[in-house]
């Protein structure tokens, strides 16, 4: 019975021993969960494709503004990261947009109101940090 006991207890030391130095390859590694983004989603995509079609032209892509050319018009675009800027509500951005303001045209008639909602949003993070 003793003997019994000690081979019972060898193989399973050694059972132990094999599984703790086996190491794991990709292939065995767990499955993504099934309906699981593989990368993190990017939220504003949609707003900064809307951003590149309609803003980027006088905004520029990092939405530095500047001196450009509209119309044969040289004209000084506000950058967006300007503290004056950043001191509007949603709501006055949101009609500049819709609106128009000075050389900038109105876009009320280009875009939906949920696409200058977007663009508000994605203005405030990417160029003010709110």
């Amino acid at each position: 019975m003793k003997l019994i006991a000690t081979i019972l207890a060898s193989i399973a030391l050694s059972l132990v021993v094999i599984a703790c130095n086996k190491t794991v390859s990709p292939a065995n590694s767990a499955a993504p969960v099934a309906g699981a983004p593989s990368q993190p989603t990017d939220e504003l995509a949609a707003a900064r494709a809307l951003f590149k079609k309609n803003c980027e032209g006088c905004h520029g892509p990092t939405g530095e503004g500047g001196p450009t050319q509209v119309d044969g018009k040289e004209i000084r675009v506000p950058s967006l990261h300007d503290e004056r800027v950043a001191r509007h509500t949603d709501e006055k951005f949101t009609k500049v947009i819709k609106e128009g303001d000075g050389p900038m045209p109105p876009f009320a008639d280009k875009l939906k109101a949920e696409e200058i909602a977007a663009l508000v949003k994605f203005v405030r993070k990417e160029f003010q940090g709110k």
